[in-house]
């Protein structure tokens, strides 16, 4: 069997408000895909949008599994990520487009694709990407949100987003356009680095620094890291669904190694 690309753990909540969980998270440690989304509309037609897109991506992505692996382009990889992620929005609009329950239902999107010590990232909304790095925590993605775009052209402060009406607005989302603008980008992945991918129910009610205080406290046990997280979130209102994977880039199967030993023991084997 395939070793793991990575090891992730994952949970969602409710919340402590909402009467439906809206949130999607799909994975696959084999492939070295995870995705979360955040869906949103009336008639729990968030709840679809935000299944479809992840399952959208994550599909997609598996069918292009021989050509990403075998490819060194940093590009393929790129288009890869971002043509799932197109995919998924057009049939986001075109279902919503057939269902007046459904129509303006749209979900933000967060994934992470690990290769050959790179993780591609794609990013719709206002879902995050964090990455946890030799204790530090930082944020790798950009919200789009209309509170963003308004701390970047100095409307407010960041010390006022707290208090800000305007915290769930988000200017980009799948579905609710015929296409959407991703952000997909390459990074380095070394081994031990953690990602974390969440909806805003978690970073709206759980500050950075408690977040990278969580993850650096209990990086031994990811289950147990995901949950904390959730809960702190409850602890501190709940007042959105909440949602997180975390993901750690493995160490490579050192191979040659490994066939060096088996090699090493048969002629031992034979020679007695």
């Amino acid at each position: 069997m395939a070793r793991k690309r990575i090891e992730t753990a994952s949970a969602t909540d409710l919340g402590n408000v909402r009467q439906y969980n809206e949130d999607s998270i799909a994975i696959d440690a084999d492939l070295g895909v995870v995705a979360l989304a955040d869906g949103m509309g009336g008639h729990r037609a968030g709840e679809v949008a935000s299944a479809m897109a992840a399952e959208i991506v994550l599909t997609g992505l598996r069918h292009r599994l021989p050509e990403f692996r075998s490819s060194t382009s940093q590009h393929s990889r790129l288009l890869a990520v971002e043509e799932s992620i197109n995919q998924a929005n057009k049939a986001i609009w075109d279902a919503a487009q057939a269902s007046a329950t459904r129509q303006g239902m749209g979900t933000t999107l967060a994934m992470s694709v690990f290769c050959n010590g790179k993780v591609v990232l794609g990013h719709v909304g206002d879902s995050r990407i964090y990455r946890l790095r030799n204790g530090a925590l930082r944020l790798l993605t950009r919200d789009d949100s209309l509170l963003r775009d308004q701390v970047d052209i100095g409307l407010i402060t960041a010390a006022e987003v707290g208090d800000s009406h305007n915290r769930n607005l988000v200017t980009q989302a799948l579905g609710v356009a015929a296409t959407v603008p991703a952000h997909v980008r390459e990074d380095d992945a070394v081994p031990g680095d953690l990602f974390l991918l969440c909806s805003d129910g978690l970073n709206d009610m759980v500050d950075d620094s408690d977040i990278e205080l969580i993850l650096n406290s209990l990086a031994a046990n990811l289950p147990l890291a995901a949950q904390t997280l959730v809960q702190t979130a409850k602890d501190n209102g709940g007042y959105d669904n909440i949602s997180v994977i975390v993901a750690r880039v493995r160490k490579p199967r050192a191979v040659g190694r490994w066939l060096a030993r088996v090699f090493g023991r048969l002629r031992a084997a034979k020679a007695a």
